[in-house]
C-alpha cells in the first residue's frame, strides 16, 4: 500500500507508483489527510526536511505475538524498494 498526504512527498510518491506500476507490482493508494503516526512524519519534519514516503503491508493481528502478513507482499513490498532504489541517481531531484 502506498499512502499519499500532506507528510508525503508528492515526487517520491509519484516515482513509487510509476515503479509499481513499470514492474508489474500490485499496489493500493491510500489518502492520509494528517500526520501519518509513524516514522515516516518525524523523517519529513527533521531540520530541514526529508523527502519521506511511506509504504504499508497488510497484517492482521498488529503488535501482538501473532502477528501475520502474507510473505508475497512482505516480497513485493521489498521489490518495490529495490527498483525505486535502483532507479534513484544522483541527479535524482526531490524537491516538491
Amino acid at each position: 500500500m502506498l499512502f499519499r498526504g500532506p507528510n508525503i512527498n508528492p515526487h517520491v510518491f509519484d516515482r513509487l507508483h510509476e515503479t509499481a506500476r513499470k514492474h508489474d507490482i500490485p499496489v493500493q493508494v491510500r489518502g492520509v489527510p494528517r500526520a501519518t503516526g509513524t516514522d515516516a512524519n518525524s523523517m519529513q519534519l527533521s531540520r530541514d526536511g526529508v523527502a519521506a514516503a511511506l509504504i504499508g503491508i497488510p497484517n492482521r493481528y498488529m503488535h501482538s505475538p501473532v502477528e501475520m502478513v502474507c510473505l508475497d507482499d512482505l516480497e513485493r513490498a521489498a521489490r518495490l524498494l529495490a527498483e525505486f532504489c535502483l532507479a534513484a541517481t544522483p541527479q535524482t531531484d526531490w524537491t516538491p
